[in-house]
């Protein structure tokens, strides 16, 4: 009997970089703050006004596990210098998956220093006992049940079964040999939120929980 060998090749994209640029798109566009887009159902739409959220990973992007505290970076749809995520290292990189958590693990919230991308200032903490805001989007919607059309969804909370920071990996795309992690909008919108239901969450709890479970929806693994 012949023996059939299967070969696997894995091809890995080799470039040399010292960041990462995000870039985000809702329904096949380039996600742009403030502007009214439609979904794909009963004629809804959405206005996204703020969306801010707190991203972990190594600052190594290495296949091999490297001891060392991770970097803790905010983005910022407002502040496109937010974009970038910075590395400690330069060099060549040789996979194209990368692997980060949206939200804040919980020994950084009980040993924050307050600053930096941890700065009460920036708008996403809530308190010593509650912690940060993980997640925020704001904007408006005809989804909404509000009278004004709006919605607030603080997503955040670092205890037990509340704890809302989701370990996500996905694949970079290149462009001009520059990797850029693509945040899509359009299946967390749709299929994860309910604004309906639940157009203002802003505490830890069961609802911010579901928000969370919907993160890998953002990008593509």
């Amino acid at each position: 009997m012949k023996q059939v060998i299967l070969f696997v090749f894995i091809v890995v994209s080799l470039f040399t970089s010292s960041q990462i640029t995000c870039g985000f798109r809702l329904n096949n566009s380039n996600l742009i703050i403030g502007e009214k887009i439609p979904l794909l159902k009963d004629s809804a739409w959405i206005q996204i006004d703020e969306l801010k959220f707190y991203i972990e990973y190594s600052p190594f992007f290495s296949d091999e596990h490297i001891a060392g505290g991770n970097v803790i970076h905010l983005i910022n749809m407002n502040d496109s210098m937010t974009y970038l995520l910075p590395f400690t290292e330069d060099g060549s990189y040789y996979n194209t998956a990368f692997e980060f958590a949206i939200g804040i693990d919980s020994l950084s919230t009980m040993q924050t220093q307050f600053t930096g991308a941890l700065d009460p200032g920036l708008g996403m903490y809530w308190a010593w006992n509650t912690g940060y805001i993980h997640f925020k989007l704001e904007g408006k919607s005809n989804l909404s049940t509000q009278h004004n059309k709006e919605f607030q969804l603080h997503i955040g909370g670092y205890h037990g079964k509340n704890n809302t920071q989701r370990w996500l990996q996905s694949k970079l795309q290149i462009e001009n040999g520059q990797p850029i992690l693509i945040f899509d909008l359009t299946k967390f919108v749709s299929e994860t939120l309910n604004l309906q239901k639940s157009p203002l969450i802003m505490i830890p709890g069961i609802e911010a929980v579901k928000i969370a479970n919907g993160f890998h929806q953002l990008v593509q693994p």
